[in-house]
């Protein structure tokens, strides 16, 4: 634990999302289930990455996470190393050691 606490310690305390990844668009697919109380959901959320990150942050409050990846632009999927829900600051933490990518031929991001 005190290896994911670690790696969440800079987006503790803070009242908006970290600005190196915005989330765009969210697609929900809820499922409730009335009689339980209870609810299943998959989401898709849209980023525009500005910066460098081995960290996707994103709102989040009583929930538990059971699968969980990030597709590039390049359709290449990605796992997180950890994944960390902080209920006291209401966060989700995606935790990536590694990215690869291409060398693009426009002016942003990694470029030639």
């Amino acid at each position: 634990m005190e290896q994911k606490q670690q790696s969440i310690d800079p987006f503790k305390g803070k009242t908006r999302l970290p600005s190196f990844a915005i989330p765009e668009r969210y697609e929900l697919h809820l499922i409730p289930d009335l009689s339980a109380c209870t609810f299943s959901v998959t989401v898709q959320i849209s980023l525009t990455i500005n910066a460098s990150t081995e960290f996707l942050v994103l709102n989040a409050l009583e929930l538990v996470i059971q699968n969980t990846h990030f597709t590039n632009s390049q359709g290449q999927q990605h796992i997180p190393h950890d994944v960390v829900v902080d209920n006291d600051d209401e966060i989700l933490v995606l935790v990536f050691h590694e990215f690869s990518g291409i060398l693009n031929e426009h002016p942003r991001g990694f470029y030639k």
